[in-house]
């Protein structure tokens, strides 16, 4: 692994710099329970923990996982949607001094497979049958080709193929000694979205987490007064459990989460709970402002509002803090490279919607070139980071992690930035999705800020398509609001009043009833390009 070893050295060096420190995050949790134990914690539509109740179910589960035999560092998965299960789980592997992997309820036997095995999973736990799949009998059809699996476990409720009920054991009381502690090993899993293959085991420890949420809670001013929503998906990257419930627990603040979503359930809940902050990804964001009745909702205690995952158009950042009436916060990073850059709510108005803010305290930033070189100030370049929210790559996968960090463990993210003379950090598209047009290059991200600005467009991706003459034309990929429509000659003339050069202009329009998306739900550019191939096939074939 090309990542550079985590020595005394670098520990006292973070340590010094009060960047880590020396105890697990359970014990963080753990003081608070003792202080407020009657302090709501976490909570999701089927129950209400304080802390002393979060803290006592993790005890209790640690309890049951030890006696199962497992060694320290052994894998346990937990398939759930948004629900407590994640909290209760996650500290109670982290004082059993287990690695915790949460795991996306959309994902089927390929992803499972792949991720359990990958993992060499010991544990699993999953939900009972719904009308989308049977949980239980998916990991059933697996065991055969799952030696390490030897126990598998449902969230509510036993089933004939389950060894034994997470609620059950996870009510039992115990109280337990925890096993010696490092909080630089790596004992958290996120699990990438996979928008371009099956998704990637990332590893974290605790004080990479610690790191991480401080920047965060800073930056938010989140204190144990708020009341935070997970709105975006929490069982995959870091947005809807790490931003939005782990944050929250170490700053001695409560969360709900929300386990279906759909807009109406968002507004509903964060009007009920008088929640203080949100995250969701910047797709749940749109569809919430666009929904007919977002004016009928109370929002007067939100104060402020986290994307992350995609891009968040400048417009999109500007219409939510008008009807929300909070303040918009974005944190740049990667599932698989840690966080990189953040805005803060004190940062000025034009900053947060154009920018993703400075660079994090201990982080290194370099802007490279295609020949790896560190470009001019003020020019783009490929953004890469080494960052102490990241000490580890991939879980049993040194040649990709070899793909993603260069031999100094600076994370090569594929985006492409520019840091103005303030030293805010700009996307200004992706390295691989730039599409070259008769040898000039068009970026994406540019069209597509600017056509979700569009009043007929509800989502929008912007493809090249390849062409034998200028090698690619643009594509325009569509999602139509509610009773409009919208032709190609709509597209170019509305981006040609925003002065859009005629080389950018896109040449095709493909209309989506719905965008395809991944766990995380950011927009799958692979899928909408297989579709958009077969859909010239079909014409060349029927013309």
């Amino acid at each position: 692994m090309p990542l550079p070893p985590v020595t005394d050295e670098l520990i006292e060096a973070n340590y010094s710099a009060r960047l880590w420190q020396p105890r697990p995050l359970y014990e963080v949790i753990d003081q608070t329970a003792l202080a407020r134990p009657d302090a709501p914690a976490v909570s999701d539509q089927h129950e209400r923990l304080s802390y002393s109740e979060l803290v006592g179910r993790s005890h209790a589960l640690a309890d049951f996982l030890l006696k199962l035999g497992l060694k320290p560092g052994a894998a346990v998965a937990l398939q759930t949607p948004n629900r407590t299960a994640l909290a209760i789980t996650h500290l109670a592997c982290d004082r059993a001094d287990l690695l915790f992997i949460p795991l996306s309820t959309s994902w089927r036997h390929s992803e499972l497979s792949h991720l359990l095995a990958t993992a060499n999973a010991e544990v699993v736990i999953v939900p009972q049958a719904s009308k989308e799949a049977d949980f239980v009998a998916t990991i059933a059809d697996l065991r055969s080709q799952l030696p390490m699996l030897k126990h598998l476990g449902t969230l509510d409720g036993d089933a004939p193929d389950a060894d034994f009920d997470f609620a059950q054991v996870s009510r039992r009381g115990k109280t337990i000694a925890v096993r010696q502690r490092d909080p630089n090993m790596p004992r958290y899993a996120m699990v990438s979205s996979g928008t371009t293959e099956l998704p990637r085991i990332s590893l974290w420890s605790d004080n990479n987490l610690w790191c991480f949420m401080q920047a965060f809670i800073k930056d938010v001013q989140l204190t144990a007064d708020d009341v935070a929503i997970s709105i975006g998906p929490a069982n995959t990257g870091a947005l809807g459990y790490v931003f939005a419930v782990l944050g929250p627990l170490l700053a001695g603040a409560s969360s709900v989460l929300l386990e279906n979503w759909s807009p109406e359930a968002a507004l509903k809940l964060m009007d009920r709970e008088r929640v203080t902050m949100a995250t969701a990804v910047p797709t749940q964001v749109i569809k919430m402002l666009q929904y007919e009745k977002v004016a009928d909702f109370n929002y007067t205690s939100l104060r402020v509002f986290t994307t992350a995952g995609a891009p968040l158009p400048p417009h999109t950042a500007e219409a939510m803090e008008t009807v929300f009436g909070c303040t918009n916060h974005i944190l740049y990073g990667t599932t698989d490279g840690g966080a990189a850059a953040s805005t803060s709510v004190t940062d000025p108005t034009e900053k947060r919607y154009s920018t993703v803010g400075r660079v994090l305290d201990g982080n290194e930033v370099r802007l490279l070139d295609t020949r790896g070189r560190h470009v001019a100030p003020g020019e783009s370049g490929e953004i890469c980071w080494r960052s102490p929210t990241k000490s580890f790559g991939y879980l049993n996968d040194p040649e990709r992690t070899q793909e993603a960090f260069d031999a100094e463990g600076f994370y090569h993210s594929g985006d492409l930035g520019r840091i103005d003379d303030d030293g805010y950090l700009s996307i200004v598209g992706r390295a691989k999705d730039m599409i070259i047009r008769g040898g000039q290059n068009i970026s994406p991200q540019e069209l597509e800020n600017l056509l979700s600005r569009h009043p007929a467009v509800a989502e929008v991706a912007i493809l090249g398509m390849p062409d034998p003459l200028y090698g690619e034309r643009v594509c325009a990929c569509v999602a139509l609001r509610p009773g409009e429509s919208l032709a190609l000659e709509g597209v170019t003339d509305f981006l040609r009043r925003e002065q859009v050069a005629t080389f950018k202009l896109p040449e095709r329009l493909e209309i989506f009833a719905e965008m395809p998306k991944n766990a995380g739900g950011k927009i799958r550019k692979v899928d909408l390009r297989a579709t958009v191939e077969q859909r010239r096939k079909q014409v060349e074939t029927t013309g």
